[in-house]
């Protein structure tokens, strides 16, 4: 007697059993694939964050102190200690605090978890965009001529230098003569905000930086979104030996003892964007230091 055509129910079961093993395996195999092509977005954004604030950061630190044609610590005509009731034909507008801008002797400046210009002394221009700084971060400023001259320009803070000498101005109005060269006055205050631009609760790396216009004033601006803290240690060379090699490691705040300040050992952290898929509401985190030697070792400060 012939069998009817046709699967039996143990050979559909069976069917369906070898279907569903095929496709768990699919759905798991892609599910691991997009686990690890986030894992690697991740990684790149980390790795593009830290690169683009490094690369700021890294220029500027090596150009402080430098002053056009003047040797570094050159002593500047105009130039105020931080605090020091600023000149009315230099006064800087942004009520960050007086003389921040004029403090030429001090080319970098490094408060320790603080938003401050000097131990104890705070800048105060709030933090931007909502008043709120990442509480343990640190604060560097950073002053310098810039590094390509230019021509005198009335409303900005400019150092007119020769071989000898140099003269802090903001008229435009030369008096060393045709052999003077200009350069505008370059400076930083870098810190790290709890919130970036048009989201809140996302860190960025922000600056108020100098800027002219019809005077002098202070603005800022949003370097890097996605970087979340910033310490920095001090390297000085001891006046006591004849080298220009790092001799120590400070913390900001601790005494410098009349060194120089030879290199900075800058770590900063970057926050990833993409949450993690294993853990819900956390997202991937990324430290690297780096230290920078600066390049005018006459800077002190």
């Amino acid at each position: 007697m012939n069998r009817d055509s046709g699967l039996t129910l143990v050979e559909v079961m069976v069917a369906m059993l070898i279907v569903l093993v095929v496709l768990g395996g699919s759905i798991a195999f892609v599910a691991r694939g997009r686990a690890a092509h986030r894992t690697g977005e991740s990684l790149a954004q980390l790795e593009e964050s830290l690169d683009a604030a490094f690369a700021l950061l890294v220029d500027e630190i090596r150009l402080a102190g430098y002053l056009g044609l003047a040797p570094p610590a050159s002593p500047v005509e105009g130039a105020m200690a931080f605090g020091a009731a600023e000149r009315p034909d230099l006064a800087v507008a942004g009520a960050c605090g007086d003389s921040l801008a004029h403090d030429l002797h001090s080319a970098i400046a490094v408060a320790d978890a603080a938003y401050e210009a000097a131990p104890g002394i705070p800048i105060r221009c709030r933090a931007s965009p909502d008043g709120r700084r990442a509480p343990q971060s640190d604060t560097l400023i950073v002053r310098h001529a810039a590094a390509a001259p230019t021509r005198p320009q009335a409303g900005r803070l400019q150092l007119e230098t020769n071989l000898r000498t140099a003269i802090l101005a903001a008229n435009g109005t030369g008096i060393l003569g045709a052999d003077a060269r200009w350069h505008d006055l370059e400076v930083g205050v870098y810190y790290i905000s709890a919130d970036s631009t048009g989201r809140s609760g996302w860190p960025s790396l922000r600056r108020k930086r100098l800027v002219g216009g019809t005077r002098p004033a202070f603005q800022d601006e949003e370097l890097v979104s996605g970087i979340s803290d910033m310490q920095i240690e001090i390297g000085v060379d001891d006046p006591a030996d004849t080298d220009t090699a790092v001799d120590r490691w400070l913390r900001p705040g601790e005494p410098l003892f009349d060194s120089s300040i030879r290199a900075l050992r800058l770590e900063l952290e970057a926050r990833s964007a993409i949450p993690e898929p294993t853990q819900p509401g956390m997202s991937r985190r990324k430290r690297v230091a780096r230290v920078i030697e600066l390049r005018n070792h006459g800077a002190r400060p």
